[in-house]
């Protein structure tokens, strides 16, 4: 059971984990965070874990993950230590080879600049 000793209003989550509101409602409509609960005034109230969540998902995002990849750790991680350690080493072994992909043509991309450059900077005038 979740301990109600640090319960927050979205204000005090979006300040203590650097997030907009904005964001913070579309993460819960995605499903990375859950619904919370509301106040007799009908204000959201989160447990204060929820601020560790969203910092989890910003870090995630750093990583190059997507909203998707990070919300599939997320539930995994809720059936365990092992499902979701054999799925997040999956997610980034595919996630670095998609950057090796792309390192790759950045460099052809840079080569072919460079050469461009070379035939621009003979032409110019000293």
């Amino acid at each position: 059971m979740k301990s109600t000793a640090k319960l927050l209003q979205i204000g005090e989550v979006s300040k203590r984990s650097r997030t907009s509101i904005h964001a913070i409602r579309f993460y819960e409509k995605e499903g990375l965070l859950d619904k919370p609960s509301r106040s007799q005034g009908g204000f959201r109230i989160y447990f204060g874990e929820t601020v560790d969540r969203i910092l989890f998902i910003k870090k995630a995002q750093e990583l190059g993950l997507t909203l998707r990849e990070i919300k599939k750790i997320t539930c995994c991680g809720e059936k365990g230590l092992g499902p979701c350690c054999d799925l997040t080493v999956d997610l980034f072994s595919h996630k670095i080879k998609e950057f090796e992909g792309k390192i790759e043509e950045l460099q052809q991309t840079k080569k072919k600049l460079k050469s461009v450059l070379g035939g621009w900077v003979g032409k110019k005038k000293k």
